[in-house]
């Protein structure tokens, strides 16, 4: 009896990776993963790590507003211009993805520059 894998043993699991390596880049056939507004997540592992990264700058975008709601109760004349103007927003005053610094508008909403997070 002869020990050890065939060449077409060898090229059978060689070719059930590759299978298995473009389902998962491409998805389960059907609709590829629809892209992010900025370019991001054309595939299904960039897609999930793109929309956890977004999740993210929501989070920072909702701490920063409660941040604001907090010293707008201690401050009731508070009118932050900047992230830089809120107490503890350090760690929270940029987008996760593109780095940019959340901007606050006149009437003390923050909102987020990056192209496709405009309805965080």
């Amino acid at each position: 009896m002869r020990r050890g894998q065939t060449i077409v043993a060898t090229l059978a699991v060689v070719a059930i990776i590759a299978i298995l390596a473009v389902v998962l880049m491409k998805g389960m056939g059907g609709a590829a993963p629809k892209p992010k507004a900025d370019g991001r997540g054309v595939t299904v592992m960039g897609n999930a790590m793109a929309t956890a990264k977004d999740s993210a700058c929501e989070s920072n975008l909702s701490q920063m507003r409660q941040l604001i709601q907090v010293q707008k109760t201690t401050d009731e004349e508070f009118k932050p211009t900047s992230p830089a103007d809120v107490p503890g927003a350090s760690g929270v005053s940029k987008c996760p993805v593109g780095k940019e610094t959340y901007v606050i508008d006149a009437q003390g909403q923050v909102t987020c520059p990056h192209l496709g997070h405009e309805k965080f």
